[in-house]
């Protein structure tokens, strides 16, 4: 592995690293919609619909958040490990194992670490649109709420 290869994926992990943040910024909003969910109709005898489900909004994607932070913290401790190698590592053995675990289609075993880091920095775009999604929802629900 070049120190230009070697490079790429000790910044494309720190990068992906800031999918924590991410994920921080999420789970309240995402245990906030749990909680409406579950308590909104109960507590009162006529529910407000539109922001339950507003709400149910706000968790799915919630959850698909967090399962793409699963995946972009994943990614980065494996360009993280590979880099770090002290012998000159290549992604065979890492594709073989990821195939073995089923993580990793065998059509997709041999790429270069340029389409690798493109693949989780499209994963991390995603992850900070179901963000947005969340909080977007947080808000429509909150003016439909208000608005009556």
């Amino acid at each position: 592995m070049s120190e230009a290869t070697r490079d790429l994926l000790l910044c494309a992990a720190a990068f992906l690293d800031q999918g924590r943040t991410i994920d921080r910024l999420s789970r309240p909003l995402t245990a906030a919609a749990l909680i409406v969910i579950l308590i909104g109709p109960a507590i009162t005898t006529q529910p407000p619909w539109m922001l339950i489900w507003s709400a149910v909004l706000v968790m799915l994607a919630g959850l698909a958040e967090t399962y793409l932070a699963i995946r972009v913290g994943f990614d980065a401790a494996l360009f993280r490990q590979v880099a770090n190698a002290s012998e000159a590592p290549d992604f065979a053995g890492t594709d073989a194992a990821l195939t073995q675990l089923g993580l990793l289609p065998i059509t997709k075993h041999g790429r270069p670490a340029g389409a690798r880091v493109a693949g989780a920095r499209r994963l991390f775009g995603v992850q900070i649109l179901f963000l947005v999604a969340q909080v977007l929802s947080v808000l429509a629900g909150t003016w439909r709420g208000l608005d009556g």
